[in-house]
């Protein structure tokens, strides 16, 4: 029997260690198509381009199905979802469960999420301290090249 498919959503800002488990986890389930959200957002709490989130996934996996998804009304952002072609969803995320409740949701698998935490690394990103034991290595390079 074939797997079935889940939209893995988040805003990955970055991808970090606790993503990567909960990913490798969700992988062993489901054929996973990752939403990148918030694409239209450029701020302190979104710092990382549509493009260079892509890149990220893409480097820990390679021909990952990626697609970028907008803010906007919770009406109009549920309707884009919603027609693509899904089992189930996975996300941390309280407003997409609310979007989605209709829908098969689940929370993700993180591994230790107070010390796997985008705001906190996003933060020392900014302060210029290093982040090597909380995001993997390809995407520090992406971090680097920003």
């Amino acid at each position: 029997m074939p797997k079935k498919t889940a939209l893995f959503i988040g805003r990955f800002q970055p991808l970090h260690k606790g993503h990567e488990h909960a990913i490798r986890a969700a992988r062993k389930r489901y054929n996973l198509i990752f939403v990148i959200g918030s694409t239209n957002k450029k701020d302190p709490k979104n710092p990382f381009s549509y493009a260079q989130r892509r890149r990220m996934i893409n480097s820990l996996f390679p021909g990952a199905k990626v697609i970028g998804m907008q803010d906007s009304t919770d009406v109009r952002w549920t309707k884009k979802i919603k027609k693509l072609k899904f089992d189930s969803v996975i996300s941390g995320n309280t407003r997409v469960w609310r979007c989605l409740k209709s829908c098969k949701v689940e929370k993700p698998y993180f591994l230790q999420p107070k010390k796997y935490n985008g705001t906190k690394i996003r933060k020392l990103v900014k302060q210029g301290r290093k982040i090597d034991s909380l995001v993997p290595k390809n995407v520090i390079k992406i971090i680097q090249t920003k």
